[in-house]
């Protein structure tokens, strides 16, 4: 595919932290409707490369060209820019002291100038989709990780984001409850939702991924479709790592 249709396209991003270089020149082009998955050993830069993509992390040099805008450009609005790039960390991140409801409505209404009313009806319709729309005027410390997790993605959805970066959401989880966020996230890539998606599930990955990238010490060092790579590694890295989860 050529560069213009790609939503995002990354060349040459590199990150250093004192004494460690975490992401050692990544390049890859992300695809609109494409749903990737970064898998590879702790300590890779997967992480680092997913918060960079919205620079929550800041890259220490490369570029990000998100739908033609270059996001390393210092005279870009990032505030802006963020709420079209959907964000779910391990650790949900709920306000605490909100109710499920005003946590997927403030946004919308205070940085997109929403109607409460209109925020709150679409809002409860995607509660209603994960089946929490009971849960509505509950409070984050009333719900099960499970339940947390799943309303971290539907807020991040009440944001009509052009793109959702998920980094590891099941890995705080129970393990009986990773399957009711993992039937979320595989809706969304049915829907054709742009995802790229941390992850330590790899029959998750090998079922739902357009392609997968697998990173060590930094840098891409293989990306396929889902057969290929599981099935046929090239590297000696990719092997190892294969050998030891699979």
């Amino acid at each position: 595919m050529s560069d213009k249709q790609a939503l995002i396209q990354v060349r040459d991003l590199t990150k250093h932290f004192v004494g460690v270089h975490a992401l050692n020149g990544v390049s890859t082009d992300i695809q609109r409707g494409e749903v990737i998955f970064i898998v590879g050993p702790s300590g890779s830069g997967k992480s680092t490369f997913l918060r960079c993509l919205n620079r929550l992390e800041e890259p220490s040099s490369g570029q990000i060209i998100f739908n033609g805008v270059n996001l390393m450009d210092p005279k870009t609005d990032m505030n802006k820019h963020r709420q079209k790039m959907g964000m779910v960390f391990q650790h949900f991140n709920l306000f605490p002291h909100m109710t499920v409801l005003k946590n997927m409505t403030i946004a919308p209404v205070k940085l997109q100038g929403k109607p409460e009313a209109e925020a709150q009806k679409e809002a409860m319709a995607l509660l209603e989709r994960v089946g929490l729309a009971d849960r509505a005027e509950a409070y984050p410390r009333q719900l099960s990780g499970g339940q947390k997790q799943r309303i971290a993605i539907v807020r991040a959805l009440c944001m009509k984001p052009e793109v959702m970066l998920f980094d590891e959401p099941t890995s705080a989880l129970d393990p009986e409850m990773v399957g009711e966020v993992l039937k979320v996230m595989r809706e969304l890539a049915q829907e054709h939702m742009t995802m790229v998606v941390v992850t330590h599930e790899m029959s998750f990955a090998r079922e739902v991924a357009d392609r997968i990238l697998f990173m060590a010490d930094g840098k891409i060092v293989e990306e396929h479709g889902p057969k290929e790579f599981f099935e046929h590694p090239e590297s000696e890295r990719l092997k190892q790592f294969l050998s030891k989860i699979l």
